[in-house]
């Protein structure tokens, strides 16, 4: 492994480690399209680090309710409209829709507050990190194959010779 590809993968990992909402693994997934990686490699390590990152954000959250003060202001905006969602759509809704909408970290820490057990995050996190990955994979394809044909198709730019 060369020095360059060693960063290559270290900065996908990091960059599968950062929030949804700016953008993280999908530009991970964009960085190794960029880079001709393996979709074999590619995503498995997308996968793992924002899992992993997932965990780690939901175990957090859990040990923030031991602190008295957000707790009981936890408690207090905890309407029965809110646990009713949580419960109609519960984990596999809020890690697949979610997920879509605002990114996993918001979805995990709304969980975990709203009573969660971390047991039953496991699976649809995992679950759900695979299929994103995948997803900013044939996004990401389907996008550069399109600007490709677009780049082909077009004609140079042709300045015109007169002032304005």
């Amino acid at each position: 492994m060369t020095g360059r590809s060693y960063w290559v993968w270290a900065t996908i990992a990091g960059l599968s480690m950062t929030p949804n909402l700016i953008l993280g693994p999908s530009v991970a997934v964009g960085l190794g399209i960029k880079e001709q990686l393996s979709p074999w490699l590619l995503l498995p390590v997308v996968t793992v680090f924002g899992y992993c990152e997932g965990l780690l954000l939901a175990w957090l959250a859990g040990r923030s309710l031991r602190i008295s003060s957000l707790n009981q202001y936890l408690n207090r905006i905890r309407t029965p409209r809110s646990v009713e969602l949580a419960r109609r759509w519960g984990v596999w809704g809020g890690l697949t829709l979610g997920c879509a909408v605002v990114g996993q970290e918001p979805i995990l820490v709304a969980l975990r507050w709203l009573g969660v057990d971390m047991r039953r995050i496991w699976l649809p996190l995992a679950i759900s990190n695979a299929f994103f990955a995948w997803l900013y994979y044939v996004l990401g394809r389907i996008t550069l194959e399109q600007l490709t044909k677009l780049t082909l198709r077009s004609k140079p730019l042709e300045f015109s010779k007169t002032r304005l």
